[in-house]
């Protein structure tokens, strides 16, 4: 039996505690992602610091003699770790099934987590379309597993005291989520005519009807391999670091930022950040493929890398590793979204960006805004339903309209984001199209060449993610996060401005 008095600590053993649990965590899924290990192995971590999430520490943190918002983000960190604790077995036997689950395609078994890649790379629509009907009825084998977690999820949060799980979070993160929902539902129905005539041309280039549609064809299209000589996998290490070099910092010099580029059977085929120490240990992980995803990849996760590599280490806890996410997807968007500039393509890449670029530049954007904006609004209806199986025609039927193609039903449970982390993606992708509005008004338009806009970054990064988006924009000088800046360069891009 364990102990329930063993942690009759002080606040400062708990933080230390919170800070050990936090790193064991980023560790673990550092060595699965980077194929160091097969699966995940979570459950032992929280076994060993379950005291730091039980139901009574929330109502504790209150009385905790710390600043509000510490406090505030400690209450979402214990909320989150309660909820995370009580469906961690079911966690890790899903990343085993996944693990070991295959696809049979062209006579041999296929690892199930490389198939988008296998799908994105299939020129031939029939045979597309077959490989993604194998990977539907895959997926379909998770959801007795994820239907169980979710319905976990949903009485831990009325446990805790709250009205349901996206009351938790709209409160606790500081979200709200009928705003936010409002404005995308605004967002996406001012952009259906562009979005959908831009998608007519581009199934029409591959000789399908929208009504034949399929969500594999949208990978196709983004995998944009006629510019694959253009995004060379030689250069991929050679045009972050040159990227980096131009706001004065030298990567190769930060030896807290390890770049693990090794070979592994069970890599992560895409790049990810993991910040084991904040910021003493940050990981940014790359398999080097190629072409313009890994481009973006690379770049996004670098401005995650390079975000926490730079925090102030004498910040408390609370302001180093927890927080508003979307501070962090802001600076990844804004080094992902210079795959969009004229200047820094031809500058790294040589590359002369044309208008067919510019405009799939756009649509891709554009097409992450609606899913996601979609998201916004298919979680919390999931969130609230008695069963999760009574959402999943719903699911299908929302995607398929905002998105234009068969979505199925089958990923109605493994397509959503915990914690509604899809809002986070919304909110980082509205406040940076503001923040590079201001770096080009401060610093010039190639505000990416000035290492005086690299220092601010810099002093931006120090801070964590104590200030939310919502401070960051107003100290910018905007009144507040519109979507409409969003919009204007999805316009511009597509020349439809």
């Amino acid at each position: 039996m364990r102990d329930t008095e063993e942690w009759n600590v002080d606040v400062a053993q708990y933080l230390d505690n919170a800070e050990a649990f936090s790193q064991a965590v980023s560790a673990e899924r550092y060595r699965s992602g980077a194929g160091l290990q097969a699966g995940l192995r979570i459950d032992p971590i929280y076994e060993r610091y379950f005291q730091l999430f039980e139901g009574d520490r929330l109502e504790e943190a209150t009385r905790w003699d710390l600043e509000p918002l510490q406090v505030h983000y400690l209450q979402e960190f214990i909320a989150h770790g309660y909820l995370e604790n009580q469906t961690k077995d079911l966690v890790e036997a899903l990343a085993a099934d996944e693990s070991a689950a295959t696809v049979d395609w062209d006579e041999r078994a296929v690892p199930y987590r490389n198939v988008p890649i296998l799908v994105a790379n299939e020129a031939d629509a029939v045979r597309r379309h077959a490989l993604e009907e194998r990977y539907r009825a895959t997926q379909a084998a998770f959801n007795p597993l994820l239907e169980e977690r979710e319905k976990r999820l949903q009485r831990a949060a009325r446990g805790l005291g709250f009205a349901d799980y996206v009351a938790l979070y709209d409160q606790l993160r500081g979200l709200d989520l009928a705003n936010l929902t409002e404005k995308m539902q605004g967002f996406i129905a001012s952009t259906t005519e562009l979005y959908m005539a831009a998608l007519d041309t581009y199934l029409g280039e591959m000789h399908i009807l929208r009504d034949d549609a399929l969500k594999c064809d949208l990978l196709r299209i983004f995998r944009a391999p006629e510019f694959d000589l253009s995004f060379p996998r030689e250069r991929l290490l050679s045009t972050l670091h040159g990227t980096l070099r131009d706001l004065g910092i030298l990567l190769e010099d930060q030896g807290n930022i390890q770049l693990d580029t090794a070979e592994r059977p069970l890599k992560s085929p895409r790049a990810f950040c993991s910040a084991i120490r904040v910021p003493s240990d940050v990981r940014l992980v790359v398999k080097p493929v190629g072409g313009v995803p890994d481009y973006e990849a690379l770049l996004h996760e670098a401005g995650h890398a390079e975000h926490f590599g730079n925090v102030d280490r004498t910040l408390a806890f609370a302001y180093r590793r927890l927080g508003d996410a979307s501070v962090t997807e802001s600076y990844a968007f804004l080094l992902e979204h210079l795959m969009d500039d004229r200047g820094w393509l031809e500058r790294h890449l040589g590359f002369v960006q044309t208008d067919s670029f510019l405009h799939l530049a756009g649509f891709h954007r554009l097409y992450f805004l609606r899913r996601y904006g979609t998201k916004l609004a298919y979680e919390q209806e999931l969130h609230r339903a008695d069963e999760p199986g009574d959402v999943a025609p719903l699911y299908d039927e929302l995607f398929t309209r905002n998105l234009g193609v068969g979505y199925g039903a089958e990923t109605y449970l493994a397509d959503v984001d915990g914690g509604f982390y899809a809002a986070a993606y919304v909110r980082a992708w509205i406040f940076e199209a503001q923040m590079r509005r201001f770096l080009q008004r401060e610093y010039d338009d190639e505000w990416y060449r000035n290492p005086k806009a690299g220092k601010f970054l810099i002093e931006l990064w120090r801070e964590g993610q104590k200030n939310p988006v919502d401070t960051l924009v107003k100290f910018m000088g905007y009144d507040g996060l519109d979507p409409t800046y969003v919009e204007q360069d999805v316009r511009t891009l597509m020349g439809a401005a």
